[in-house]
């Protein structure tokens, strides 16, 4: 089996991801390149304000251009963790906890069963999913079918296509 090794380096976020992520940092410094930006609002003279916001925004600037520095916004976040449901990861704060996302809808690219009867499917955005338990799915998947896949007991999830009844599954990618 594959194992899926994902590293999230950023210096600065643009907001904070989740209030938990949030609290937990409340203490921590911000990235030196956000300090100077806001450290301009304090300048009263406004053309001393212009040349330290012109300063400041060409080093942040750079320094995201260099992948130094990522920012992204709450619309990416969701996506990510879309993206992501079902795989393990370290909770680094950076993407919330996986109980902030307890359900997610695809749409099946492609299904298989294996000698033993159990399933894999292949989901439009390319997260394949075996199925775990004997259950047996009463009429097989197909392109395009529903895929609801929910978070269940003891970190395991439940995988159900075109409205029939659950199967306990895994990710693999």
């Amino acid at each position: 089996m594959r194992k899926l090794t994902v590293l999230a380096l950023c210096s600065v976020i643009a907001s904070p991801v989740s209030p938990a992520y949030a609290a937990r940092k409340a203490g921590a410094a911000r990235a030196p390149l956000l300090v100077a930006v806001t450290r301009c609002r304090a300048i009263t003279e406004p053309a001393a304000r212009l040349a330290c916001f012109d300063e400041s925004v060409a080093a942040l600037d750079t320094a995201e251009t260099r992948r130094t520095i990522v920012v992204v916004d709450q619309q990416q976040v969701r996506e990510t963790r879309r993206t992501l449901f079902g795989i393990a990861l370290p909770d680094t704060g950076l993407f919330g906890n996986g109980e902030d996302l307890p359900q997610i809808e695809a749409i099946l690219a492609s299904a298989s069963v294996d000698d033993f009867g159990r399933w894999s499917f292949v989901l439009a955005d390319g997260a394949r999913w075996i199925q775990t338990d004997d259950t047996v799915i009463a009429r097989r998947p197909r392109a395009n079918d529903k895929v609801l896949i929910k978070r269940a007991a003891l970190g395991s999830f439940r995988l159900s296509v075109a409205g029939l009844p659950s199967v306990k599954a895994k990710r693999l990618n």
